[in-house]
């Protein structure tokens, strides 16, 4: 009883959570227009490429260890002895793959091709080292998401105003590169010193290493395998069809990656607590927790994937323009992915990680990637953008049935689905929506609001009706939180 006393409200993290999420999302639709505009298309493109090329030594500085942190202590989190050494190992281990990588980054430097990019990798590099100090996996550990959602705002809201001060002309290519940099600065420095809440810095004793390496490298093989599998797609169509396919592709996949980016913080959340319920036994709120979970993600992702693939034409028109309407038919196909790519996420770091199976998501990642390999090269060249998306989308599928075999081992993936039927059903009419707005209006941004705000309502509708328990749950949270405000007043 004591345990779950001191469990804090997943919905609150949910809501935090997401909120962060949220703004990681629009932070940058926001600051984008203002520097292109201001730095040019050559500045953006320096920036971009110096940040592309650091994120290659990111990742290996990074290895597996986060997730493989916050798997393994989320079970000894209330323990504050074993916890403390245990913070002090993946710290040490953190510390000293980032320092190989950035041994491994001053021989890059050193080649000529690089040589007019200098400046502006060393400024992105300083983010690697302050991702390191700055252990938000610490903080996963702990749930403490409000904590890093507030952080993350207020940060968000000083590179902003950076912004506006410093990138004033071409020439402040570097200044633009250096606000993710002071961004990431500033969080660490918070960290570091609220991590002594947390951690026991000073405690001594016996430190132990090589019993957390082999999951961690496969974790990082996973994360490697993962990486390659999202990018091929793109390199393969670049590679076969030219940059025009390339950038139509880009489109499409933008606006699925929003939705998806979203969705994904509902495994990415609720990880620590599923870690911490099969750590100490607590098999049943397990059980419950997994259920809940993949319900809601349900209810959220499969009329937000069907009201995509109703809209995407007019999505693609607002945010991307004319030229990218050809890649229409690539976002329907890839609105259907981010229902399974959800799942999947779901199955990997809810189901088969707390459970230790790293090796299993390792080959489920690998399958999907060969899949996609051979998929892109038989459809790309013959239906182009289309064909890389119809690749992508049975590549998550692949992944999904290896993963699902995997994980029925040790867990009924069957019972998790079970709402999954109710809310396709409640979802369907949205295609006779969109058909009659297009019968009745010609404006496509009046085409679009009526559409989302019909189909929005009435799906809320549908569910009130049929009385479903989560809706249920959340507006008798809704009318709780509104009387204590009510009696605070």
């Amino acid at each position: 009883m004591e345990k779950k006393k001191q469990q804090k409200s997943i919905t609150v993290n949910l809501m935090a959570n997401g909120i962060k999420t949220l703004m990681s999302v629009l932070f940058p639709l926001i600051t984008f227009p203002y520097a292109s505009r201001v730095l040019g298309a050559a500045g953006i493109g320096k920036v971009n490429y110096a940040s592309s090329i650091i994120s290659y030594f990111s990742m290996f500085a990074a290895l597996g260890t986060s997730t493989y942190a916050v798997r393994e202590g989320a079970r000894i989190r209330d323990d504050k002895e074993k916890f403390s050494k245990f913070a002090k190992e993946m710290l040490n281990i953190n510390l000293c793959t980032t320092l190989l990588s950035y041994t491994v980054l001053l021989v890059f430097l050193s080649l000529p091709v690089l040589g007019g990019y200098k400046k502006l990798l060393v400024i992105s590099s300083a983010g690697i080292v302050f991702t390191t100090i700055g252990m938000e996996w610490l903080f996963i550990i702990k749930e403490e998401y409000a904590y890093i959602t507030k952080r993350a705002v207020l940060f968000q809201f000083i590179s902003l105003g950076l912004l506006f001060l410093t990138v004033r002309s071409k020439e402040d290519y570097c200044w633009y590169a250096a606000l993710t940099v002071i961004s990431s600065g500033g969080s660490a420095v918070l960290n570091l010193w609220y991590s002594r809440k947390i951690v026991n810095w000073r405690q001594t004793g016996l430190l132990e290493y090589k019993k957390h390496l082999r999951p961690i490298l496969l974790i990082f093989g996973t994360s490697v395998a993962s990486s390659i599998y999202m990018t091929m797609d793109t390199t393969m169509l670049g590679a076969m069809r030219g940059d025009e396919a390339t950038g139509i592709y880009t489109a499409a996949v933008k606006i699925n990656s929003v939705v998806s980016t979203l969705i994904g913080t509902i495994s990415s959340t609720i990880l620590p607590r599923v870690s911490f319920y099969i750590g100490n036994g607590l098999r049943k709120e397990y059980e419950k927790l997994m259920k809940t979970s993949v319900d809601v993600l349900l209810l959220i992702a499969m009329p937000v994937a069907i009201g995509m693939m109703c809209t995407s034409d007019i999505l693609i028109l607002l945010f991307s323009g004319e030229e990218f309407l050809s890649g229409s038919l690539a976002a329907k196909i890839l609105s259907a992915k981010v229902v399974i790519g959800a799942i999947n996420r779901i199955l990997a770091y809810q189901v088969c990680i707390p459970y230790k199976r790293d090796r299993e998501v390792l080959i489920s990642t690998v399958s999907g990637a060969i899949f996609n390999l051979f998929m892109n090269a038989v459809l790309i060249p013959r239906f182009g953008v289309n064909g890389a998306s119809v690749a992508t989308f049975f590549s998550e599928v692949i992944v999904f049935i290896v993963l699902t075999y995997f994980s029925s081992r040790f867990f009924i993936t069957k019972s998790l689905y079970i709402r999954g039927g109710i809310y396709l059903v409640a979802s369907l009419w949205f295609f006779v929506v969109r058909y009659m707005m297009n019968q009745m209006m010609t404006n496509t941004l009046l085409i679009l609001s009526t559409t989302v705000i019909l189909c929005a309502a009435g799906y809320f509708v549908i569910l009130i009706i049929i009385k479903d328990p989560y809706l249920k749950g959340l507006i008798e949270q809704i009318i709780i939180c509104v009387k204590k405000i009510r009696n605070r007043g």
